[in-house]
């Protein structure tokens, strides 16, 4: 596992009693042990399918759908239509020879999302310049993938952070991002702390929260704050230990005069584990949560984003570690 740039951040709330009798301490998922075992294999053929065909665009994009959408933002990539996208991998496959590594799987009930290590791309083999001897490990990315009728419709790639700064890609190489700090401090606090009005401070009016396996669902800021209580529960001590951070950026030029907004934050994506004790019990749970601070739409198979000006978070979905969620769930 990769160090993020914040380190290992644990949060820890004193709350009433609760849990020590018997009763669960974090939510239970909607689904059964035997559906999420279910998910977790298909997760993992489709990695063996997907992931392992590269630099074969054709496998590559077979469990495709013809009107697949794919949105890259901090690399500027958004295509519509299967054939769109598999002429931009082909584009990528002919720059340079790199291989695609899974190192974490997570699912939702209709969804799939990955860590990824790419060994042998180089950014100067994609026309971004980057001083320095090359890195034979290569970049680290997120990617998540949302299915319909067994086939993927969208595909959503994020950055890992540490990589933009290194590489000198958005606003990661003007100042380190104090804005990526600022959310994941922000999130951490009002989430871990249960406050109602500081996680609905958090969204835009507009804002979606969608946590499938959980059977959490709410929109707009004093519905997504109403769950406070539910995401992690509502006794015990919670801590929140940050894995991973990936980023989303407004392309990965750097902010200029003429474009002060250019390669901006406009994504974050959190690899965290959330621990709940009580009483001598203790529960955990594993996940990625990507938090989409832009608006999103879509315009004859064209993905458009547009960054928030004040940095909300208009679109939420967290994808579970399996495992993790099989603890205390019945078949």
């Amino acid at each position: 596992m990769r160090k993020t740039m914040l380190g290992v951040v644990v949060v820890m709330l004193v709350t009433a009693c609760g849990g020590s009798d018997g009763t669960d301490l974090l939510p239970i998922p909607v689904v059964s042990a035997e559906e999420i075992e279910r998910l977790s294999a298909e997760a993992d053929a489709f990695a063996e399918r997907h992931m392992a065909a590269w630099p074969d665009v054709e496998a590559y994009v077979a469990d495709f759908a013809e009107d697949f959408l794919v949105a890259d933002p901090s690399g500027r990539d958004s295509d519509g239509g299967r054939q769109a996208a598999a002429a931009m991998w082909a584009a990528w496959e002919s720059l340079t020879d790199y291989s695609i590594e899974v190192t974490g799987t997570f699912i939702s009930t209709d969804g799939e999302a990955y860590n990824q290590e790419w060994p042998g791309l180089w950014p100067t083999d994609v026309g971004v310049p980057v001083e320095g001897p090359r890195d034979p490990a290569g970049p680290s990315f997120f990617e998540t993938f949302l299915f319909e009728d067994g086939k993927v419709v969208q595909s959503d790639v994020w950055w890992y952070p540490m990589d933009n700064e290194r590489f000198d890609l958005g606003c990661f190489a003007v100042d380190g991002c104090p804005a990526l700090q600022e959310i994941v401090d922000r999130y951490v606090t009002g989430w871990t702390n249960r406050d109602r009005d500081a996680v609905g401070a958090l969204y835009a009016d507009e804002s979606l929260f969608v946590d499938s396996l959980l059977g959490l669902r709410a929109s707009g800021p004093d519905s997504v704050g109403g769950l406070a209580d539910d995401r992690f529960g509502s006794v015990g001590d919670l801590s929140f230990e940050i894995l991973d951070l990936f980023s989303w950026t407004d392309g990965y030029g750097q902010p200029s005069e003429s474009d002060p907004t250019h390669g901006s934050l406009m994504g974050v994506a959190i690899h965290y584990r959330g621990t709940v004790s009580d009483g001598g019990e203790e529960q955990v749970q594993e996940a990625v949560t990507t938090l989409e601070l832009c608006r999103r739409y879509v315009r004859k198979l064209y993905t458009y984003t547009d960054p928030d000006p004040d940095g909300l978070i208009h679109r939420e979905v967290v994808y579970r570690e399996p495992n993790s969620l099989l603890v205390g769930v019945s078949s």
